[in-house]
């Protein structure tokens, strides 16, 4: 991997589990404060390399590939996936095993709810920044928790095209072509595309590439919504900082989050793929929310 102008290459770094294992990028500062970031659904960590690189001289950064996305290679089953638990087991389980704990967690959209949910576990209090964290309304938890959890399947918009989306070519030039042209890469910034199709897309053993992330599995993680969101936030024991992009935001309850005494940024201009479109911005959120005076 080469180095972006506004920071180091990272390492890559892979962990055992049961299953299978854990992989993703590292930009290693052992007497930095230590950020674990996660990214969003149908995302890897290479998709945050702008973000990423330019935190790495603050932080010692850990950025996992989820289950099921990049290069982390786990099983999944989209027929029985009900909520996101699975991954906070997987990160909690990695986190137990590093040498020294997280002091913060991070994230976007899905990875954001995932950091809170794994800090929420964590013995030791762990500063949040949480960049378009996915908050629904109460009704949409209830129901992904009750009997009737099923008719959720087919009625989320975004879960049908992603079961819908093409996957499948025979070099990722070709991927890459595809990508520039749709409107939702249209904002993103210099190189953050290029950065998400290096582990966004796998070999398919054919000569070919496929997505890592099966499209299958995306859709069922937009349905997947049987956690509880306000257990955790009333569990987590470190400060919770909060950014909210202006157009598109995931953030529906806001209520959720307010109601708690948690504060909610604006960062104008911006959709709710920000960290793609503005990762100056969103780094600079990240800095400043991570290392203010009481935020940790």
């Amino acid at each position: 991997m080469n180095p972006t102008p506004d920071g180091p290459a990272p390492q890559r770094f892979r962990h055992a589990l049961p299953d299978g294992h854990l992989a993703g990028l590292a930009w290693p500062a052992p007497d930095k404060p230590r950020l674990v970031f996660i990214h969003a659904n149908g995302f890897c960590a290479s998709a945050y390399r702008s973000v990423l690189s330019r935190l790495a001289a603050d932080f010692d950064i850990l950025a996992p590939d989820l289950r099921g996305h990049g290069t982390s290679r786990l099983p999944v089953d989209p027929d029985r996936h009900h909520n996101w638990h699975i991954y906070v087991r997987d990160i909690c389980a990695w986190l137990g095993a590093l040498d020294r704990p997280a002091d913060a967690l991070a994230g976007h959209s899905m990875g954001a709810i995932i950091a809170m949910m794994s800090a929420a576990r964590q013995d030791q209090p762990t500063s949040l920044a949480l960049v378009e964290p996915v908050v629904m309304p109460s009704i949409v938890y209830l129901t992904a928790r009750s009997p009737f959890r099923g008719i959720m399947r087919g009625r989320i918009a975004i879960a049908n095209a992603a079961r819908k989306r093409y996957d499948g070519w025979p070099a990722r030039s070709d991927a890459a072509k595809r990508y520039a042209r749709h409107k939702t890469f249209r904002n993103w910034a210099d190189g953050v595309l290029d950065d998400y199709l290096e582990d966004g897309l796998m070999s398919d053993g054919e000569g070919g590439v496929r997505l890592s992330c099966n499209p299958m599995w995306e859709a069922a993680n937009y349905e997947a919504q049987g956690h509880d969101i306000g257990a955790s936030l009333d569990q987590a024991s470190g400060p919770i900082h909060v950014l909210k992009a202006e157009h598109a935001s995931t953030i529906i309850n806001r209520r959720a989050l307010t109601g708690r005494g948690i504060g909610i940024d604006l960062l104008a201009g911006a959709g709710h793929l920000a960290p793609m479109e503005a990762p100056g911005p969103v780094a600079d959120w990240i800095a400043t929310r991570l290392t203010a005076p009481g935020s940790d």
